[in-house]
């Protein structure tokens, strides 16, 4: 890679941490389809893991206590299943097929993102199962299990803060279980760790950015400019 690539790698990695910061989650929406633009799509799905983990690590212990384990361990149960099989085919399909795939879930993301906070669901068992199965299997193959959990979780009539506690939880437990997949199959490379290195610097640098930003700027304006970041590089993923 040249200086060029790695400039549009830190500016992705700038953008991604900014709306962690900013909005709690998204960064690997914005990460997994950019940078598998730059790289080999195995290595980024393990790179945007490790930068994820990174993100939430000082948050888990008070996120543990106020967890409502009756609804997210369902989901942890069923997603731990799935991991391993999406870390499978992740390593089975060809990069640029996987690339495709990972900007077009991230076009029906956006969709979803747009619409689905319209649609209420109550908590139930069989559910949770299946969101988690889902987002498990999701996370395995592209490192972006977020939309189907953070969906259901603010579909509920939970607060705010239980659900932020729930969706950290989960992630801890699945993203740590989906590095040992990716280490099992080979994905989790000492290229990874490296990379992964580097662009730990300006992450984290754009994820207090992000916190800043939270009480200074309008959040409908902020959401439309990452939703159009998304459209964009989904098409972009797709295309090439």
């Amino acid at each position: 890679m040249d200086g060029r690539d790695w400039l549009i790698a830190v500016n992705l990695v700038t953008i991604a941490g900014v709306t962690r910061g900013f909005s709690g989650f998204g960064s690997a929406m914005i990460l997994a389809p950019g940078l598998s633009l730059l790289f080999n799509p195995q290595q980024v799905v393990a790179t945007v893991i490790l930068l994820e983990m990174t993100a939430s690590v000082g948050l888990i212990p008070t996120a543990l206590s106020k967890t409502k384990w009756k609804k997210v361990f369902p989901m942890v149960l069923t997603a731990l299943v799935m991991i391993p099989i999406g870390s499978y085919f992740l390593v089975l399909l060809d990069p640029v097929l996987m690339r495709r795939i990972i900007g077009g879930l991230i076009l029906i993301f956006v969709v979803l993102l747009l619409f689905g906070k319209h649609i209420i669901f109550k908590p139930r068992i069989v559910l949770s199962l299946g969101i988690g199965a889902c987002s498990g299997f999701l996370t395995g193959l592209t490192g972006m299990g977020g939309p189907p959990v953070v969906l259901y979780e603010f579909s509920g009539k939970g607060t705010s803060s239980t659900n932020r506690a729930n969706l950290i939880s989960f992630f801890a437990l699945t993203q740590f279980f989906a590095l040992i997949s990716y280490w099992l199959q080979g994905i989790l490379s000492f290229l990874v760790i490296q990379r992964f290195l580097i662009l730990l610097v300006p992450f984290l640098f754009s994820l207090f950015l992000g916190n800043f930003l939270f009480k200074r700027v309008s959040e409908l304006i902020f959401k439309k400019i990452v939703l159009g970041i998304l459209v964009i590089i989904g098409f972009v993923a797709i295309s090439l």
